[in-house]
């Protein structure tokens, strides 16, 4: 599930720090507790940019993670950046239905640093857990 984007430089922030855990459910959940998951998968974070959409072959879209399953997520959704010294960053890229972190709706084209534990919801049925250094 990662793309060809470019790879972190020497001395960046390590990678194996950040993974995003991504559950699947069958239909849009207000508790996307594990239990109810219908599919769940661990990505690392390879790259310094980690998109986060819908794929589309008509469009030349291959996203890192690919949500293809929910129609709520945007062709151009979100991503995920990894900065120097270890900090990771949520951006909405002005998608359609927005982007919500830990409940809340954040604004389009505005750093959100992440931490360990945050829950990313790009659509109704995809939870993205983040999983980072710990604090």
């Amino acid at each position: 599930m990662t793309a060809d984007s470019e790879p972190l430089a020497a001395g960046g922030p390590a990678v194996a720090d950040w993974r995003v855990e991504c559950r699947v459910f069958k239909d849009p959940s207000p508790d996307q507790t594990t239990s109810s998951a219908v599919y769940s998968t661990e990505i690392v974070l390879k790259n310094q940019v980690t998109q986060i959409s819908r794929s589309s072959q008509k469009r030349n879209l291959h996203p890192d993670i690919a949500c293809d399953w929910d129609g709520a997520v945007s062709h151009r959704h979100a991503k995920i950046e990894l900065h120097p010294g270890g900090n990771a960053f949520l951006f909405d890229l002005g998608s359609t239905n927005g982007t919500m972190l830990n409940g809340q709706l954040i604004s389009a084209n505005d750093p959100v640093r992440l931490k360990d534990g945050d829950r990313i919801s790009p659509g109704g049925k995809t939870a993205l857990i983040i999983h980072g250094p710990k604090e």
